[in-house]
């Protein structure tokens, strides 16, 4: 299979640098795509997946092939560090989800036991200025590239910065460009803000080297690129994820139950028709509380403040395919107004109510909730 198959590396200025730096390196070439007798023809749009690798692993080098382990980057075969912690593994994890978010693309962190996928392996890495390196992959004609973010926990970066590396890697390997415009996510330069895939036709940098020429051109003229719209034909839209029945749910606590204000307890959740689900993440009052890779799927709460709490899961199986549970309603410290004692009396609550104090998310889930959303923070609050 011929490709056009270029290297990029990029840097991003720490969040705390006096100011901006350019890229270190540009692509370089490896087939002439414009030479080839017979053009390449643009895949029809089809889900993707992203599996981002916090883990660590050990590459082989040879053919690019995520779910081999093996890299075209010969100086990156060997181990590779794990990205040595949890305190932003979850955030950054959601700030590529939102990226991607857009486009039907599933983003997950644990490894998809079946089908392609590219992997972006995030870990510690001495390459001097360079915080990212990719394949530039034209058409995504090998379909398990591997891409490398040289970050790790508790480095100088945000989880926003991170998650700009590795989506900047990964769209690499869909043969997206580097282009001059600070509020795209493909700009090679860190500036801040909020990037995102623009759907806007923006000059490629540096131009003399633009290797996906035929790609940008289905949606832009000579020398531009649309980051959106070349995602979105590649992937299509965003699948909507709707509730199915018989695939999952949560089981504990049940719908309408009533907890003391502070009592802890557990957010169980089971796959109902036996598919094992390579991700399932729980959400409280739409806030991201972190997902689970094994079963039993649970969340240890160490108490909730008084209100009406809606907890519901979205599980993502090995195929890629997402599940959304129906939602359980949690009252705490009050009365449900639905309960009642089978004769259709309403059961009050007693009068001891339990201790008071905050929501209290453990084993590390707790730093999560104010991390949940990219380049802003949210917290749990009843409805």
């Amino acid at each position: 299979m011929l490709a056009w198959v270029a290297w990029i590396a990029c840097a991003w200025a720490a969040d705390d640098a006096p100011g901006p730096r350019r890229v270190s390196a540009d692509p370089v070439p490896i087939t002439d795509v414009d030479a080839l007798a017979t053009p390449i023809a643009p895949k029809a749009a089809a889900r993707g997946v992203v599996y981002v690798n916090f883990d660590g692993a050990t590459l082989a080098f040879g053919q690019d092939d995520a779910t081999a382990d093996r890299t075209i980057l010969e100086e990156l075969a060997g181990p590779f560090p794990s990205f040595g912690g949890s305190s932003q593994r979850a955030a950054t994890l959601q700030a590529v989800q939102l990226d991607f978010s857009p486009y039907d693309v599933v983003v997950v962190d644990n490894r998809p036991s079946a089908g392609a996928y590219t992997m972006a392996m995030v870990g510690p890495h001495d390459a001097g200025t360079v915080l990212g390196i990719a394949p530039l992959d034209c058409f995504d004609e090998w379909p398990s590239n591997i891409v490398f973010a040289f970050h790790s926990d508790g480095d100088n970066y945000s989880a926003s910065s991170k998650a700009n590396t590795i989506s900047q890697e990964v769209a690499h390997s869909y043969g997206l460009e580097h282009v001059d415009h600070a509020g795209d996510i493909m700009y090679p330069v860190s500036s801040g803000g909020d990037p995102a895939f623009l759907d806007q036709c923006l000059p490629i940098v540096p131009a003399p080297d633009i290797a996906c020429g035929q790609q940008h051109a289905e949606h832009c003229p000579d020398a531009q690129q649309n980051s959106h719209r070349e995602l979105l034909r590649r992937f299509g839209p965003a699948t909507p994820v709707e509730p199915e029945d018989g695939v999952i749910a949560i089981t504990s606590p049940a719908d309408g139950d009533e907890l003391d204000v502070g009592e802890p307890f557990e957010i169980v959740a089971q796959s109902v028709d036996g598919r094992d689900f390579a991700n399932v993440v729980l959400f409280v009052n739409e806030a991201n509380i972190g997902g689970r890779t094994e079963a039993p799927y649970t969340w240890a709460v160490d108490g909730l403040t008084e209100g009406v709490w809606q907890a519901y899961v979205i599980g993502v199986d090995a195929s890629g395919l997402m599940s959304r549970s129906e939602p359980v309603e949690i009252f705490v410290g009050l009365d449900n107004p639905d309960r009642d004692d089978g004769g259709g009396c309403r059961v009050a609550r007693g009068p001891d109510g339990g201790p008071t104090g905050g929501p209290g998310w453990s084993a590390g889930v707790f730093a999560v909730v104010w991390l949940i959303r990219r380049r802003r923070c949210a917290t749990l609050g009843p409805t």
